[in-house]
């Protein structure tokens, strides 16, 4: 009877696999490899010992790091190890870029797919008959993030992995794709857990990470909780640069020490604290670049600087009214010419995060918009702007008409997505309703001005709508299904069939009457028959929460 129900479950499963390939099939869309076994025969398996990784003479920090990771995933989730014997291996992984790797070198001069990569991107082609794999990137960003295509295209079994038949080609659509990890102590608790998260993200295509100095925690520079903090960026930035990725810097332009001149400070208004500095007080300027100038020059070398203006931040008094082209703009402007002159290689972009609010304002930044166009006052180290990604955001959210305007600028665009405030949402964030209508907004601007951006994260829960934000910075048009299918099958493994059923449940967007006994029977299967290797992973205990919040 077990026997039969097994064959009923698969026969189930590989329906479902077929309807949903032939699906994105005809949307244009790669098919998602959560197939059954017979749907890969070319695939061949390779036990313990059995598989090296080659490396060339001069590899990068981040496919030393990326071969690491690989190691630990084949040894924690088959039990399997490496082996440094080429000779010896059953087959052979080959990963580098034309530069650190001769063998790749040589590969891509018969694959001219790889010389046709963009930026990032990158190349697998698994060849069989020589037990060979090669990952060719186009940057040690594009290596890392080919192996980690690989990791998702490997299935897991118990003392042995399947190496399936591959052929592919991609490169980002987007050049940023970042992170932005808000600082908080609770958020940074578990600094080797917060490198892990980091390094996890590269694997799925990420190649930034921000973080936002707030000089408010703090009395001064030299506060030793100041120096603190300088040192856990100092770290994150770290890991991100082993891993190929960007360093991104945030700082709120009128941000203060809480011990700020009493007679520079603003009257507090929404959202900003009392000890931020007004712009138009004799010598705030001056303080605050020099303030900024110190924690730009203690922090390893930054790729982009992010000048943001409120929320917090801002003033409403009548010099600094509106705020946009007033107070804004009279501190970003000597700030990022004094940036540009200490690191001229750093992009700086102007953020314009929640400017529609009437104490900033109102509609006063698409004057800042239009100042900064290829005819009027843009300066030279302008990158662009970055804009609000936040439909249900009551000051920061873009209408039709206000992404028209950005349109019409012609300047490049990142985005700024608000994926997890959601009143402190407990357990796994999943509302695929909301993220569709996030990726809609993001294929509403020029597709040639849009760049990116970077996620908002601030908490672990937000990890899949996370994933899905980066799919949509490497392809926009990647349906959110497939980036659920993808999740699944990465992190649930052998029982991803089941896992997604689990996570279309966990949808804050599913109005099934029957949902919450669905969601107990569901979590229950998976409980049972789960591989130790799922339930190690911290995401289980994430998902583990939601279910039992929303059953209740």
């Amino acid at each position: 009877m077990k026997n039969n129900r097994n064959n009923l479950i698969l026969t189930i499963r590989t329906i479902q696999t077929v309807l949903t390939a032939l699906a994105l099939c005809a949307s244009g869309v790669t098919a998602p490899y959560a197939g059954a076994a017979e749907l890969r025969p070319a695939a061949i398996m390779v036990g313990d010992g059995q598989l090296t990784v080659v490396l060339g003479t001069n590899p990068s920090s981040a496919e030393k790091r990326v071969t690491e990771l690989l190691a630990d995933r084949l040894k924690d989730r088959a039990g399997i190890v490496l082996t440094d014997s080429a000779d010896q291996a059953k087959f052979r992984l080959v990963i580098g870029t034309m530069i650190s790797n001769d063998k790749i070198k040589a590969f891509a001069s018969a694959h001219k797919e790889v010389v046709a990569l963009g930026a990032d991107g990158y190349v697998i082609v698994t060849e069989l008959g020589k037990r060979q794999l090669y990952i060719a990137g186009q940057s040690e960003s594009g290596v890392v993030a080919g192996v980690g295509r690989l990791m998702r295209e490997l299935r897991y079994q118990p003392g042995r992995i399947e190496v399936p038949a591959l052929s592919i080609s991609e490169s980002p659509q987007m050049p940023n794709r970042g992170m932005y990890l808000w600082a908080r102590k609770e958020f940074f608790g578990k600094p080797d857990q917060v490198d892990r998260y980091v390094e996890e993200f590269a694997l799925w295509g990420c190649n930034g990470i921000g973080l936002w100095f707030e000089m408010g925690m703090f009395k001064s520079f030299d506060d030793p909780e100041a120096k603190k903090w300088l040192g856990i960026y100092r770290r994150l930035y770290a890991t991100a640069k082993r891993m190929g990725m960007k360093t991104n810097l945030t700082m709120v332009m009128n941000d203060a020490y809480n011990t700020s001149p009493v007679a520079m400070r603003i009257k507090p208004i929404i959202g900003c604290p009392n000890h931020y500095l007004c712009p138009s007080k004799p010598g705030s300027v001056e303080l605050m670049i020099a303030w900024q100038e110190e924690v730009f020059k203690a922090l390893p070398e930054i790729d982009i600087y992010n000048l943001f203006p409120v929320d917090p931040g801002g003033c409403s008094c009548a010099e600094c009214a509106p705020w946009p082209t007033h107070g804004y703009w009279r501190i970003a402007k000597p700030l990022a010419d004094r940036i540009h002159e200490i690191s001229p290689k750093t992009e700086i972009w102007v953020a314009t995060w929640h400017l529609n609010h009437p104490t900033f304002g109102g509609k006063d930044w698409k004057n800042l918009v239009a100042n900064l166009d290829w005819s009027k006052e843009r300066p030279k180290w302008f990158a662009g702007f970055e804009v609000g990604l936040a439909p249900h955001h009551g000051y920061a959210r873009m209408s039709a008409e206000d992404r028209k305007a950005y349109n019409e600028a012609k300047q490049p665009l990142t985005v700024f997505p608000d994926i997890s405030m959601w009143g402190n949402h407990p357990g796994m964030l999943v509302n695929k309703e909301y993220w569709k209508t996030l990726q809609a907004e993001v294929n509403d601007y020029t597709p040639e001005l849009m760049k990116g951006g970077r996620v908002y994260s601030e908490r672990w829960n937000t990890d899949i709508a996370n994933v899905a934000m980066l799919s949509w910075f490497w392809n926009s048009k990647t349906p959110v299904d497939a980036v659920l299918d993808d999740y699944a099958m990465f992190y649930f493994g052998p029982e991803a069939a089941t896992g997604r059923e689990l996570l279309e449940l966990l949808d804050d967007s599913n109005k099934d009457p029957q949902r919450k006994e669905k969601i107990r029977e569901t979590l229950a299967k998976l409980e049972g028959s789960l591989p130790e290797w799922v339930k190690r992973d911290w995401r289980w205990s994430e998902i583990v929460k939601s279910s039992q919040m929303k059953r209740r």
